[in-house]
This record gives structure tokens, C-alpha cells and sequence, in this order.
């Protein structure tokens, strides 16, 4: 039986594979990471926003740098990877940026600069015990009413694609599909 009591692959110290889950074939992704820092942007990008060519670059590099990292095992407990729901399978993570740039265009056409809070939900499956898969991400509101419950419909969505992936192993080439 597994244990889902401990702490995140991405914190361990050992190198782990990243794999993005997004696409329901069994077939390997040509760049993962890539894949995943595409995602995290798109999270984070409408609602007026707008993005300059140096405050994109960085966002990016960010989202890159902690998927390397946890890729790397390096991740800080807490800090930058904390368990969301690891009782119940499949054990859910999330990676952590607690202040990434954005600037949004005021209605009077200028423009407001803050930091954001975003989340990237991944799943370390026993069957696949060299990997980490990415399966959501999102902007963590903190001016809605119930942040619990948005939050909880997030982890939902990452769970959704856990179970949809599941029968093809996450499209992770060397793991049978069982499709």
C-alpha cells in the first residue's frame, strides 16, 4: 500500500522527471517544462492585463527556474511545494510563487503594477515513482469571498486530469498504457 503521508518528491534532494499532462495520448512531450510555464502565463494573462517584454520574461523565467528546481528535488517545503491533499489518493501538490509581476491597464489607461499569488497542482503517483506530473494551474484570488472553496474547485481540476490521465500513465513514455 502507498503512502500518501509524505513529504513532495520536489523537496527530497533527488532528481525527479517533470511531465506535463495536458494531452490525453501516451506519448512523450519534446519540452514539458515548456509546456507547464505556457500554462502558469496563460493563468495569469486576461482580465486587463498586460505584459512588456521584460516583465514577461521574468514571469517566465520564475515559473521555469521552480519546475527546474523541483525537478532537482531542491524545492523548500512549504515555501515553495506544500501538500494539499495527501490522505486521500492521489496525493496533490502544489508549487508555490507567492510574488510574480503583473500590470494591469486602469480603466483611465494607466497602469497598476502588483504581485500575485500563483499555484501549479501536481500529482506524485506510485506508479510512476521517478516522476512528477503537472496538472493545473491557477491564480490563487485572495479577494474572493470563500478562497477555501475556489481553491477546492482547483484541486478538483487537477484531480479531474490526474484521473483522466491515469489509464495512459500520463502520456509518460517507458510506462505501459493501459489503453
Amino acid at each position: 500500500m502507498p503512502r500518501y503521508d509524505q513529504a513532495s518528491r520536489c523537496s527530497g534532494a533527488a532528481e525527479v522527471v517533470f511531465r506535463w499532462y495536458g494531452n490525453p495520448q501516451c506519448e512523450s512531450s519534446a519540452d514539458n517544462v515548456e509546456a507547464a510555464v505556457s500554462a502558469l502565463m496563460g493563468a495569469i494573462s486576461g482580465n486587463g492585463r498586460i505584459w512588456n517584454p521584460w516583465n514577461e520574461t521574468m514571469a517566465r523565467r520564475e515559473f521555469r527556474s521552480r519546475i527546474v528546481k523541483a525537478s532537482q528535488g531542491a524545492l523548500v517545503p512549504v515555501d515553495h511545494v506544500k501538500p494539499v491533499d495527501i490522505r486521500n489518493p492521489p496525493p496533490m501538490y502544489e508549487i508555490r510563487w507567492q510574488d510574480v509581476a503583473v500590470a494591469e491597464l486602469e480603466p483611465g489607461g494607466s497602469q497598476r503594477f502588483r504581485q500575485v499569488l500563483v499555484r501549479m497542482y501536481h500529482s506524485e503517483p506510485y506508479e510512476v515513482p521517478s516522476h512528477f506530473i503537472g496538472h493545473h494551474a491557477h491564480e490563487k484570488d485572495v479577494t474572493v469571498v470563500d478562497i477555501n472553496a475556489q481553491q477546492n474547485e482547483e484541486i478538483a481540476t487537477a484531480v479531474g486530469w490526474y484521473e483522466h490521465g491515469r489509464a495512459s500513465r500520463w502520456g509518460i513514455a517507458g510506462y505501459p498504457c493501459s489503453v
